[in-house]
């Protein structure tokens, strides 16, 4: 039946085990949205569903496609409580009610799951050993401590710890391919419109031999067209490349053309350039960013005066009347803070670029 425009299927309640229940409910397409003629999409895929599930608002870390898959596997791995909850959201079709009902449904599912492991565990891994008695046994899974819990379920599920290499990534493989290109190009605006604000977007200053110089932030190519225009461009060429080579190019030229084997090889592959993301990362962040800041802006600016090149970022030691000391030193900290992060992210561009 419908519901909020998707496939809306009641939980069975059939008392199969989490692997039945998601095989049944994926291969029925639950909670995909209907087409255009009102009929079903089809089933879900891994990384129909690991999109789904990524692009929940309230899902700020999403779900590794690589979690997904193991879903859709004949394993003995099952699901973690905060993935249940995301899952029952796409099951039941974002219906507050519809999704509780998904949840509890879910929940029982997997306890089922890991009592029939354990009971197979105990009786010597027999295929053919059967769980005596099922609702002592989901008492007993219920009482387990939420550590062996987590280890017994979700094994492979990512660190949890912080992972520099797969965020960058991320950036440019994951969500819209305008996100970034976008986000950089309102990043470079949204200075514009501070410097306008502040007053040096269009300022001049009288040079010693009479000479009129303008200093305006808005006449700074480097500043406008190099992040309003050429990095958005490049960024989103970057990305075009990357997802054509990641999900469909490095596939033609494998001869078993094996999705699965492709993902993990890719994400041992980003895993194997952490230390370069972390090089990079302190490059731009301390040497490009803080410490260029601290030599060219916040030095001049406190100690005043000197033979300084006068730029927008020191405007306020010839025109004080235009800006303050202190109003120039937080705006020149914004500005190369979004600087030092844009290149970083051009340098994270060549290097999936070159991988």
């Amino acid at each position: 039946m419908p519901k909020n425009g998707k496939l809306f299927l009641p939980p069975p309640k059939d008392g199969s085990d989490f692997k039945e229940l998601f095989k049944q409910s994926a291969a029925a397409g639950a909670g995909r949205p209907l087409g255009s003629d009102g009929f079903p999409a089809g089933p879900w895929t891994p990384e129909l569903l690991a999109e789904a599930i990524s692009h929940i608002d309230s899902n700020r870390t999403g779900v590794d496609l690589r979690t997904v898959q193991l879903w859709f596997q004949e394993n003995e791995k099952g699901i973690s409580t905060t993935n249940i909850r995301w899952l029952a959201r796409v099951f039941g079709c974002d219906d507050p009610v519809a999704t509780s009902e998904w949840q509890m449904e879910l929940s029982a599912a997997q306890s089922r799951l890991t009592a029939k492991r354990r009971g197979l565990k105990k009786a010597g891994s027999s295929p053919a050993a059967e769980v005596p008695n099922l609702a002592r046994n989901v008492v007993d899974e219920e009482m387990e401590s939420p550590a062996k819990l987590e280890r017994d379920t979700e094994a492979n599920q990512p660190s949890r710890r912080f992972n520099l290499a797969r965020r960058s990534e991320a950036l440019f493989s994951r969500g819209s391919t305008l996100d970034l290109p976008a986000s950089v190009f309102a990043g470079a605006t949204a200075l514009g419109f501070l410097s306008y604000i502040v007053g040096i977007h269009n300022a001049t200053y009288n040079r010693a031999d009479g000479l009129v110089k303008q200093v305006g932030f808005l006449w700074a190519p480097n500043w406008t067209f190099l992040f309003m225009v050429f990095l958005p461009l490049f960024f989103a060429f970057v990305i075009e490349l990357l997802l054509f080579w990641k999900n469909e190019g490095r596939l033609r030229i494998v001869a078993a053309g094996n999705r699965l084997e492709s993902d993990a090889a890719w994400a041992r592959n980003v895993d194997a350039s952490s230390y370069t993301y972390w090089a990079v990362f302190i490059v731009c962040v301390l040497f490009a960013g803080v410490f260029q800041w601290i030599g060219v802006c916040l030095v001049p600016l406190v100690k005043g005066g000197g033979n300084y090149a006068i730029d927008w970022g020191k405007l306020a030691l010839v025109r004080p009347e235009v800006i303050s000391v202190p109003m120039e030193i937080v705006f020149t900290a914004f500005a190369y803070l979004y600087m030092c992060l844009c290149f970083y992210l051009f340098f994270v561009g060549l290097i999936c670029f070159i991988r």
